[in-house]
């Protein structure tokens, strides 16, 4: 487990977003948790910088589900990124399909994770976000 404490600015939370992106590979999951803008969306911004994608990332809260084609060494790839803010229930979340998601041509970000409970990867990548002040963060790794 590795904590992050940071002055919770957006651009050094995008960057600490982009230095992460360098350690994943297709087949990742990464489950972000945390309170409404404790930085998870922020995070995903400078993660998908870091994997080459020149779009502006946002949440994809009506959506549920954008995909980002990436460019890696030719093979077919994407990185999704599902927001679950608006499910309410297991079932919904089942519905949509979500762990098709989760192979070898992709990698994905899901905020809001918490609600996704027993449908994520043993092996996924936990990141909690919490307020420690209104202008500090802690960023925790696990």
């Amino acid at each position: 487990m590795q904590t992050i404490t940071n002055a919770g600015s957006a651009q050094e939370t995008r960057d600490l977003g982009k230095k992460f992106a360098g350690s994943l590979k297709p087949g990742d999951v990464i489950a972000l948790f945390g309170q409404l803008g404790s930085g998870k969306t922020t995070f995903i911004q400078g993660l998908s910088k870091g994997l080459g994608i020149d779009n502006f990332v946002t949440s994809p809260s009506f959506v549920i589900i954008n995909e980002y084609p990436l460019n890696n060494r030719g093979q077919k790839t994407s990185f999704f990124h599902i927001d679950l803010y608006r499910m309410d229930s297991a079932g919904e979340i089942e519905d949509l399909g979500m762990t098709d998601l989760f192979n070898d041509r992709s990698i994905v970000a899901i905020e809001w994770a918490d609600k996704a409970g027993m449908l994520l990867p043993e092996n996924c990548k936990k990141i909690h976000f919490n307020f420690v002040s209104e202008n500090e963060r802690e960023v925790v790794f696990s």
